[in-house]
């Protein structure tokens, strides 16, 4: 065999190789409908902080604060952390509230609008005096920074439960 064959036996070899890597790990990679119903980011990554009251939140939601106000802010800034599926109520900031996604995916809904989808990377901005609610979709968690500007003109004022049958 001359070295010109032995040449294209090898190159032939290889490309084999790598096409029959690629399909393996293209197939490794695909998820089943039983996967896909399973938290894809680990719950225990986001248990951190106190966990938050179950009179205005469906499930498990922990919030760990970072700042709070004081003499010079007059604001606060929080991580919410909600496990796969739990939600706050309705309620209402009197000053507004911006969420920034920073795991996750989650959806978030105005009272009287279409239900967002949100994920991480999201900026989220909750009108002053106006009703919504925010959580995790039912097979991942979702956490977010929680920005609450002008807290002297009051916290949150919460609402009933969500009534909300995830469908995905």
């Amino acid at each position: 065999m001359s070295l010109k064959n032995t040449f294209k036996i090898t190159n032939i070899g290889l490309l084999l190789m790598l096409f029959f890597m690629s399909c393996k790990q293209e197939t490794s990679t695909t998820q089943t409908e039983e996967n896909k119903k399973q938290p894809t980011v680990n719950v225990e990554e986001i248990q951190q902080g106190a966990l938050a009251s179950a009179e205005n939140n469906t499930g498990n939601v922990w919030v760990k604060p970072h700042v709070m106000q004081d003499s010079i802010y007059d604001m606060m800034l929080v991580t919410e952390a909600f496990e796969p599926g739990a939600r706050t109520y309705w309620h209402i900031h009197p000053a507004g509230e911006i969420l920034v996604v920073t795991k996750g995916e989650g959806y978030h809904q105005i009272k009287g609008q279409e239900l967002e989808e949100i994920k991480k990377g999201d900026v989220i901005k909750c009108p002053p005096g106006v009703s919504h609610w925010h959580g995790a979709v039912k097979n991942n968690v979702m956490s977010h920074l929680v920005i609450l500007p002008n807290i002297a003109e009051g916290g949150a004022i919460w609402q009933d439960e969500v009534a909300f049958e995830e469908e995905k």
